[in-house]
């Protein structure tokens, strides 16, 4: 960090290859250790997460659209988040989740999760195939 700022282009970082869309976990890059900042593009198709329909224990989570527009399933609901929306979660079985792209047109998302090691454990309820079929 140079004077007091950092500057990061996530195009020149690396992605994560075991995420299932093209996502950069940026907190690592920015020497952030309260919270976790990812940055993620989910093609048509594709979900956010490689955990499909499921919640942290101990993490509370939020995601912003920065382009585009995604869907994201709830308990007993579902909601099309569309370019600067913002949506929150919170940690344990009432913030279950899952955000997908069933649209024609990519969508660019920020999620940020905290504390950053709530993120694991994990609980999957269910896949997406199983939640959306």
């Amino acid at each position: 960090m140079a004077d007091g700022w950092q500057l990061i282009r996530s195009a020149e970082t690396n992605s994560q290859d075991d995420k299932p869309s093209l996502r950069w976990e940026l907190s690592p890059e920015l020497d952030i250790d309260t919270f976790n900042f990812n940055v993620a593009v989910l093609e048509p198709d594709e979900r956010l997460s490689q955990n499909h329909f499921h919640y942290h224990k101990n993490q509370e989570e939020l995601i912003y659209i920065a382009d585009g527009r995604c869907q994201v399933e709830v308990t007993d609901d579902q909601v099309i988040l569309e370019q600067d929306d913002v949506i929150r979660f919170d940690k344990g079985k009432a913030g279950a989740h899952l955000a997908h792209n069933p649209f024609d047109e990519p969508c660019r998302i920020v999620a940020i999760g905290w504390p950053p090691e709530g993120r694991y454990p994990v609980e999957q309820m269910k896949r997406h195939d199983e939640l959306i079929g």
